[in-house]
């Protein structure tokens, strides 16, 4: 009896010990990863910006465990996840000790300035299945350690110049389901060995600067579903196997590389394919008639290949289609009337290519359209009606397009940009023209509109921002309604209305690239739909004649040169601040250079050649700190040229040639209480003397040569001997 009591307390006691012994195990490791934290987060600091940082709430003071934000425990208590994106938190991971996180299957630290390498030690977080380091500042390459995380399913690490290689011994990670490798500054070659991640579903490598092919081996990813290879340098065909062997892929995007080849016929076999794009490769040969198998389809981007031959007519089995875009190839023939039943298409695009004929009046029936563009092709006929009220966009330029303005477009309200130029349309432009409240964009220049600008609508045109009119036959005064337009930065017309000037109040502010307005806002699908439209214009500037296009945001100016303009130069120019060319050449603009034309600080080409101005040159031009060109030659100037810093730099006296009253620097100098007409005279009579001077040397030189042949026999004898035996020798 007393051996069976002391037999039950040793049980109890052990079983006393083993409680202690365990319960200490659970804080003991807390306690060491919490001390692993706090002594990386020493090493941090925190953009005041970020008061709000996660690891404001890490104190020695509290458990990490349901006190510290960003921290989360499993079931045993210890730390299995730390998410802190975009904290602010600037530093580095070397003080961080891995190996005190044992549990740690989660770790988010995107979107902070973190810098330096990442620590190869990562390696020893054996629990880790996601580690996104994302939109940081890393650098030191992608280590090669990580490929020993067997179990990790998703590796993030976008957005960081990390620069190097992809290492190899990623594909020994046989549980990876996401790689994301976007935007880190990779080189060289892909690993063939990827393909042996027969679990991955997503791969992203895009805008890197890989070269090299896309290796056949990916068809062992078996299970892929969305690859983005975008903005690299690769080459080479496209594997046909790819799209036999991944049954599951969604999305497939390759554009802008170097691809060569065709569009591989296979393409048909990836029937769950929703989003394709091969824009702007060397891909050659037809659109695959197989393409119209991929029913699925909602985006299809071929554009800026060396594509030709016809568009399929298989296209009319994708219905769910949204955007279209086959822009810049060499296709052919006509436009398919199937297109008409791609009843949701929203973006169409076969700008630039060889097709002809007229279009499809199906095109009618596509109510959701919001961009369409068929410029610079062959097209003739008319333009057919638009059907959809939703269209932001429309170009039909460069075409051979006959028929009268189009009234259909007066029914879009929602239009911002219409491209009509360089056809054949003629007629009167209607009056509702001006009532397209959020018009941008109208370019109706190069047709044979003829009659009188409509006047008046019901529109304010606030948001008017360039318009084209110029190589038509438009009669009449120029429509007083743009003085409406607050927004004007490209006038391309004909005679100006007194005190239009005045209202261009997008011209008094500087313009740069990044604050023009000129987008069209659209969401096509998940996709950016912010279309940018390229203006242009020709001007004349510097002396030379230019097409400004793309950089039209920084070339704000008025060319008005070459017309019959008269009067004097308005003075509201000068409150035009953000003018970088002005030329007002060629007309018959008189009186006198305003005199605060010097408020211009931007202006860097003044251009008043060949006009009939006089008086003085204002001395405010000598305070234009950005002018590089200067023409005023060909005027009735006088006076002594104003001197200044940048105004000494242009020294061509041409600049100021034909101004008979001009005098001082770079001309002859001014003598004192003179306005330099004697000396100016002095200057063109010398000259006209030289030239005389040389012609009355070659007649009478002429003359002494003929007379001599006339007066003395033996001269006359002894040419026509030497014309005779040349004549013999040919």
């Amino acid at each position: 009896m007393e051996s069976r009591a002391t037999s039950t307390k040793a049980r109890l006691l052990l079983l006393l010990l083993l409680a202690c012994t365990c319960g200490a195990v659970s804080p003991s490791g807390e306690a060491a990863e919490a001390k692993a934290l706090l002594t990386w987060k020493s090493t941090l600091t925190i953009s005041d910006a970020n008061a709000s940082s996660p690891l404001s709430s890490w104190s020695p003071a509290s458990s990490p465990c349901g006190s510290w934000s960003g921290v989360a425990c499993n079931a045993a208590g210890r730390i299995a996840a730390l998410t802190v994106p975009g904290a602010g938190v600037a530093g580095t991971l070397d003080a961080l000790d891995f190996s005190a996180l044992p549990a740690l299957a989660s770790l988010n630290l995107s979107g902070n300035p973190l810098a330096g390498a990442i620590p190869a030690n990562v390696s020893l977080l054996a629990s880790l299945a996601s580690l996104d380091l994302s939109s940081n500042n890393l650098t030191g390459g992608i280590p090669a350690a990580l490929g020993t995380l067997r179990g990790l399913r998703a590796l993030v690490l976008r957005n960081n110049p990390l620069g190097g290689r992809i290492p190899g011994s990623l594909a020994k990670l046989a549980a990876l389901r996401r790689l994301d490798l976007q935007a880190v500054r990779l080189v060289g070659t892909i690993p063939p060995e990827l393909g042996r991640l027969r679990a991955l579903t997503f791969l992203d490598l895009s805008r890197n600067s890989l070269s090299g092919e896309l290796p056949p081996s990916f068809a062992g990813m078996a299970k892929m579903r969305e690859l983005y290879l975008s903005r690299n340098n690769l080459s080479g065909v496209i594997p046909p196997e790819l799209f036999t062997s991944w049954p599951e892929v969604t999305l497939f995007f390759l554009h802008y590389n170097s691809f060569t080849g065709s569009v591989p016929p296979e393409i048909g076999r990836a029937g769950k394919l929703r989003f394709l794009a091969l824009e702007a490769n060397n891909l050659t040969g037809v659109i695959p008639a197989e393409i119209g198998s991929l029913t699925g389809l909602e985006f299809l981007d071929l554009g800026r290949n060396s594509l030709s031959g016809p568009i399929p007519a298989s296209i009319r089995s994708l219905k769910l289609l949204v955007g279209m875009a086959l822009s810049f190839n060499g296709l052919t023939g006509l436009v398919p009337p199937e297109i008409g039943s791609m009843s949701l298409l929203q973006n169409l695009d076969l700008n630039d290519n060889q097709l002809e004929g007229g279009l499809p009046a199906t095109i009618s029936s596509l109510k959701d359209l919001y961009s369409l563009d068929f410029s610079n092709n062959k097209f003739t006929g008319t333009i057919p009606s638009i059907g959809s009220k939703k269209l932001l966009s429309a170009a039909f330029a460069n075409n051979s397009f006959s028929g009268s303005f189009p009234r259909t477009f007066c029914q879009v309200a929602s239009l911002a940009l219409l491209d009509l130029s360089s056809n054949q349309l003629w007629g009167e432009l209607p009056n509702c023209l001006w009532d397209l409240e959020d018009l941008l964009f109208l370019d109706l220049s190069s047709n044979g509109f003829s009659g009188k600008v409509p006047s008046s609508g019901s529109a304010n045109l606030s948001s008017l921002e360039s318009l084209h009119l110029a190589n038509n036959r438009l009669t009449g005064e120029f429509p007083t309604i743009l003085k409406k337009c607050k927004q004007l930065i490209v006038l391309d017309i004909g005679p100006m209305p007194q005190g239009l000037l005045a209202n261009l109040t997008s011209m008094m502010k500087p313009q740069t690239e990044f604050n023009m307005t000129s987008l069209i806002h659209h969401q096509v699908l998940h996709l950016d739909g912010a279309m940018n439209f390229v203006d242009r214009i020709d001007v004349n500037w510097k002396m030379k004649s230019y097409t400004f296009q793309g950089t039209i945001a920084l070339m704000v100016g008025i060319d008005l040169s070459g017309n019959s303009f008269s009067g004097e130069i308005p003075t509201e120019l000068a409150n035009l601040w953000g003018l970088r060319f002005l030329n007002l050449s060629r007309n018959h603009l008189s009186g006198h250079i305003p005199e605060n034309i010097g408020d211009l600080k931007l202006l860097e080409s003044l251009d008043c050649s060949w006009n009939e101005l006089s008086g003085a040159i204002p001395s405010s031009i000598s305070k234009l700190p950005s002018l590089s060109s200067l023409s005023l030659s060909n005027n009735n100037l006088s006076g002594e040229i104003p001197t200044g810093n940048q105004l000494q730099t242009l020294d061509d006296p041409s600049i100021y040639n034909n101004n008979s009253g001009l005098c001082g620097y770079p001309l002859v100098a001014c003598s004192k209480g003179s306005s330099g007409t004697v000396e100016t005279l002095d200057v063109e009579l010398e000259t006209v003397y030289f030239y005389y001077s040389i012609i009355a040397g070659l007649v009478l030189g002429f003359w002494l040569w003929l007379g001599s042949l006339v007066f003395f026999k033996t001269w006359r004898t002894y040419v026509f001997c030497c014309v005779d035996r040349l004549q013999d020798k040919v």
